[in-house]
């Protein structure tokens, strides 16, 4: 039986493009290329030897037990948020008072006070304030935070209020009522603070330098550790020394050294910031204040003003018996610590003690307070 060309052809044609659907088992490539196009008799198994496996997702039995989800609702993310802050500015604030004497913290008091004091004067220093009261009503309550904020800060910032108050006659009245209760007694540091400032400056304890006991010890001189008064910058401790000498040895307060070039930067940018909301020449004052201020922290310096003004009054016959400056000891003074001869007297501004015959001191002889 002959066949048609055509058919054989076309079944070559038909084996040839059988190898896309060949099974996985039969190799692709092979040594003689043209084999694979030579025709090749098609196999029912090679077509029909399997049948189709669609993918199959797991059951959700074989993947185990799922966990829950972990939720975070928004009052714990704010939780969070504040143990953080809380933690950072607890870490700065102990720093700040370990590192810098509370510098910082005070200089940040002093920005916020004084911010609050210029823009209540903007607002309600004019015929009609905004805020309601008179211009009386707006001194009185600027006088009092300002005496509270000085008062609170201590350090220089009592020695400027002191500068205000003995300047209080071009203020107003409010002003002058207030500050002059800028020179009570400041308070005083602990007895610790003291003798480490004797001992950083000397390089001794204060039985060595000044030959003192606090044990009552035989020939041996007394001091007292609680101070006869204080002031902004140091206080004043009364002591005998071994050859009987009394003394008043001036201790100038440990965290002045650390707060005064925070304080000074605090007053200049106050005194800048005032200068230009008010239009007034308030920064001039700044060079002068902040170089006496240095100076008043150098007892070595005010011991040296001391002795030159004592050479000056022995000089001068209108002052040489009317005007006495107590000896100062350059050998028991330093750089924070001056000893100088124990005079009793009274406060400048002490206006009847001044003017009442001089009795001597109202509290007899020094005595020894531990």
């Amino acid at each position: 039986m002959l066949r048609h060309p055509a058919s054989r052809s076309a079944r070559c044609l038909s084996s040839t493009a059988r190898p896309a659907l060949r099974s996985p088992t039969l190799p692709w490539t092979t040594s003689n290329p043209r084999s694979l196009l030579s025709p090749r008799p098609l196999t029912r198994r090679s077509v029909h030897s399997s049948q189709f496996q669609p993918f199959v997702p797991p059951s959700p039995a074989s993947l185990g037990r799922a966990r829950p989800a972990k939720h975070y609702p928004r009052t714990s993310r704010w939780a969070r948020r504040l143990l953080y802050t809380s933690a950072t500015l607890g870490a700065l604030y102990l720093i700040d008072v370990n590192l810098y004497a509370s510098s910082i913290t005070r200089s940040l008091r002093t920005f916020g006070l004084g911010i609050l004091v210029a823009i209540d004067y903007k607002l309600n220093f004019r015929a009609s304030p905004l805020c309601g009261g008179t211009i009386a009503d707006l001194h009185r309550r600027s006088a009092e935070r300002l005496f509270d904020l000085l008062r609170s800060n201590g350090g220089l910032y009592l020695k400027i209020g002191q500068a205000i108050a003995m300047q209080s006659a071009i203020m107003p009245p409010e002003f002058q009522k207030m500050f002059a209760r800028m020179f009570d007694d400041a308070p005083q540091n602990d007895w610790e603070d003291v003798e480490r400032v004797i001992r950083e400056d000397f390089g001794k304890s204060p039985e060595e330098v000044f030959g003192v006991s606090f044990r009552g010890e035989e020939g041996k001189g007394v001091m007292e550790k609680v101070a006869r008064a204080s002031a902004s910058v140091a206080q004043v401790h009364w002591a005998r020394l071994p050859d009987g000498r009394e003394v008043a040895i001036k201790v100038q307060k440990r965290e002045i050294a650390q707060q005064v070039g925070w304080d000074l930067w605090a007053f200049k940018v106050m005194m800048k910031t005032y200068t230009y909301w008010f239009d007034l020449p308030m920064y001039s004052l700044v060079p002068y204040i902040s170089s006496r201020l240095l100076l008043e922290c150098d007892f070595e310096v005010e011991a040296s003003n001391a002795q030159q003004m004592t050479a000056l009054i022995a000089a001068e016959p209108r002052l040489r018996n009317r005007v006495y400056v107590p000896t100062v000891y350059p050998e028991l003074s330093s750089k924070r610590v001056m000893t100088a001869e124990w005079i009793e007297g009274v406060r400048l501004w002490d206006k009847p003690a001044i003017t009442s015959p001089w009795r001597g001191p109202s509290t007899g002889s020094p005595g020894v307070t531990t």
